[in-house]
């Protein structure tokens, strides 16, 4: 399987930041130096929690300011 259930399971952090942060995130698909472009039976959802479980995009969040700022991409 393709999501590490384990990872996604024991996340310890506000889950909705982190859902919110893997959505804004598919939206800037094309800057992501691991993701696989030549498969094309990758789907692009599940490859982006399993990126980010994996800490290989890494995301701030300013509770000051309400909103995440932008990924970083690794």
């Amino acid at each position: 399987m393709i999501i590490p259930l384990d990872s996604l399971l024991t996340y310890s952090n506000n889950r909705y930041i982190l859902t919110k942060a893997m959505m804004k995130t598919v939206d800037k698909v094309a800057n992501i130096r691991d993701y696989p472009e030549s498969n094309t039976n990758w789907k692009v959802v599940p490859n982006i929690i399993k990126l980010m479980l994996n800490d290989k995009i890494k995301f701030v969040y300013d509770a000051e300011a309400g909103e995440k700022s932008d990924s970083e991409v690794q």
